[in-house]
């Protein structure tokens, strides 16, 4: 058997990807945000019938979520989620595209975050791979105070963020995950001024972790968002946003704590405790909104 380089094949990969959101890219500049929706669905369909990849990726959070679907009905759980997951890049990318593109969006809870910041002790707004997380801090841009993202980001990705496709400014400033100690020395600095800093809650890159129930499952979910807040004082907003119709988006304040450590010996549980409320809070949305968590690897098996 010819040995082939996996530099090779991840290239290719590369170039192949960038082929295909280039194909979208034309089809959004030719027929718009229809045009892209309508060649979604084969794309998708092809996919999910003839990959096996997606169906493993998805298949840890599916069977927690519909535990008695069976296998066709699993197939078409695999479908409206991956199908859910390209909108929201193709919305990305024609928000991105067309200067004159709007998508509508409510926020649920506008007054408990004014109020929250008005206390000036920072605000920690925690979210998820879930909708459209960038319409989200898009819409944030008229707080009162700067709105930080701490995150990773590429800027030689292939799918692009719409401010990157527009070739303008960020509507946020961006607090690099691969910069100095994490971001953790930028993130604190922010919340000291009484800034806002927006924090993924849903995926454990390392640092410390807390267990907890979700979907009825033991999982660990990132508990470093939380030592900070207790540490600067700041209170949590657990801040979802759900894709509600074509242009459509909806923002949601799911739940608000104050971590504060009762004491040294109760640390842990109170760490732990805080999870749980975030836990539960993405628990609720994936109820309502079961297709619209984006979590393409086994979740629970860290």
């Amino acid at each position: 058997m010819r040995y082939v380089d996996p530099r090779f094949q991840k290239a290719v990969l590369k170039r192949l990807e960038a082929l295909g959101h280039g194909i979208f890219y034309l089809i959004l500049r030719i027929a718009g945000q229809p045009g892209a929706y309508a060649l979604l669905i084969p794309v998708v369909l092809i996919y999910v019938i003839a990959g096996r990849r997606i169906h493993r990726l998805t298949s840890p959070y599916l069977r927690r979520r519909f535990p008695k679907h069976n296998l066709v009905k699993r197939r078409r759980d695999t479908f409206r989620i991956v199908h859910s997951f390209g909108q929201i890049l193709v919305d990305r990318a024609w928000l991105g595209l067309n200067r004159s593109a709007r998508l509508h969006c409510s926020l649920d809870g506008w007054d408990t975050i004014l109020g929250l910041i008005g206390q000036r002790k920072g605000l920690v707004l925690l979210t998820a791979h879930v909708g459209n997380w960038q319409v989200a801090l898009a819409h944030l841009k008229d707080l009162p105070v700067p709105v930080h993202a701490l995150m990773h980001y590429e800027e030689e990705v292939v799918a692009k963020h719409y401010f990157d496709l527009r070739g303008e400014s960020c509507p946020f400033r961006i607090i690099k995950t691969d910069g100095f100690l994490g971001g953790v020395v930028e993130t604190t600095a922010a919340i000291q001024r009484g800034e806002v800093v927006t924090i993924m809650g849903d995926r454990l890159a390392g640092g410390s972790s807390a267990t907890v129930r979700f979907l009825d499952s033991q999982v660990r979910f990132p508990a470093g968002v939380y030592r900070l807040a207790a540490a600067t004082g700041a209170p949590i907003a657990v801040l979802l946003a759900a894709k509600t119709g074509r242009q459509s988006y909806h923002l949601r304040v799911w739940d608000v704590f104050h971590p504060s450590y009762r004491d040294r010996k109760h640390r842990e549980a109170d760490l732990t405790a805080w999870t749980s409320r975030f836990s539960k809070a993405l628990e609720a949305y994936v109820t309502k909104f079961p297709y619209q968590w984006y979590n393409f690897y086994d979740f629970w098996d860290q």
